[in-house]
């Protein structure tokens, strides 16, 4: 309650109007935690970070009841919270205005796309800093992640369906930024432009999804360029035992480049999978990730694996400590690392060169 008025007198200094909603809230996540990295070249890493668990934030979001069963709705959500030094507001994790009913919900502006959200549902670490998945989607630069700043949409729209006997369904599409000039001006000839569908079965303690991105003339393809694309898709699952929580996924990659002179192909493949056991008033989670490009150039070693393992205890319904341990380990055409410490290479001499982490922290939910 006391954080609707909060939000209520913020409001009504800006505008009058404002008061109208019906339900406004403040949001966010603190989460800050320390962290030790190493690589097999040496470089090492110690300090205090920034979102362990999850990324820090702050958000608004409302709703007004229009009547007729039909409500407006909004979020402004901020990232880049750094709680270790200091630095304040500069992304937007998501941020936009829609409309819901009967018939579902219709949003556009900034949004998290479906890939997002099934990268986070169908990981056993929920897209953590430990998180394998996680760190090999932001290596490659897939979108379809819980994890990489690629799994949002700008200048987007979205359409997600009612629940239909467990099943929801998501799409969205994503208009490019860039400006379609005239030949003569040697501008960009066509926009980029994003697909996204998903559909979702949630049914007691069973989960699926399916998802599928899009991208089309990545960047902008100019009058005298290659096009490029990408075309993603992924299967996931979970299933809630009680004693343990088992959850994965199966997804793939094709980038491709196109035009004269050019004409270029590569696959990625990637699975993980993981386990959850509640323990106490926490659970200990555990998860293996490989992932592989498919080139004939590769000879088998355009490979990188990772697993992790952490313990999460509720000190609350808000606040949650957690330690956590992680690697990656590459083959020696490759050189993933770790994204929270980008100077930790992980190529070496060695046939399987590999970087470590290992953390502990405090987030709290508000």
């Amino acid at each position: 309650m006391q954080k609707k008025l909060i939000a209520l007198a913020i409001a009504g200094m800006a505008a009058a109007p404002a008061f109208a909603q019906s339900n406004v809230t403040i949001y966010g996540v603190a989460d800050v935690y320390y962290g030790y990295g190493k690589s097999d070249d040496g470089n090492k890493f110690s300090g205090i970070n920034s979102g362990g668990l999850s990324g820090s934030r702050l958000g608004f979001k409302g709703t007004e009841d229009l009547g007729n069963g039909l409500k407006a709705l909004f979020v402004y959500e901020f990232g880049s919270l750094a709680l270790d030094t200091g630095s304040g507001i500069t992304t937007t994790r998501q941020s936009y205005v829609g409309l819901g009913g009967n018939w579902g919900t219709l949003v556009a502006g900034r949004l998290q796309s479906p890939g997002y959200d099934f990268g986070v549902k169908y990981d056993a670490l929920g897209a953590a800093v430990f998180s394998p998945v996680g760190q090999l989607t932001d290596n490659a630069g897939m979108t379809i992640s819980g994890r990489d700043a690629g799994a949002r949409l700008d200048n987007a729209a979205a359409y997600i369906s009612p629940n239909f006997g467990g099943v929801t369904l998501k799409a969205a599409y994503a208009f490019g930024e860039q400006i379609k000039t005239k030949e003569e001006t040697g501008g960009v000839k066509s926009p980029q432009n994003v697909w996204a569908l998903a559909a979702d079965y949630d049914n007691g303690p069973l989960s699926v999804g399916a998802v599928w991105h899009d991208l089309n003339h990545i960047g902008g393809t100019g009058f005298d360029e290659p096009r490029l694309d990408q075309t993603e898709w992924a299967l996931g699952a979970s299933y809630d035992f009680a004693v343990v929580k088992l959850t994965g996924n199966y997804q793939q990659t094709k980038i491709k480049l196109r035009g004269e002179g050019f004409d270029d192909t590569v696959k990625y493949k990637l699975w993980n999978i993981g386990a959850a056991v509640p323990v106490g008033p926490g659970a200990i989670k555990v998860a293996y990730a490989d992932w592989r490009e498919n080139q004939d150039s590769c000879d088998g070693d355009c490979r990188a694996r990772s697993w992790a393992l952490d313990y999460e205890y509720g000190l609350s319904k808000r606040t949650t400590a957690y330690v956590g341990y992680s690697q990656i380990r590459n083959k020696n055409a490759n050189g993933f690392f770790l994204r929270n410490y980008t100077g930790l290479s992980t190529t070496g001499d060695s046939s399987s060169p590999k970087s470590q982490q290992v953390g502990f922290g405090v987030r709290h939910v508000f």
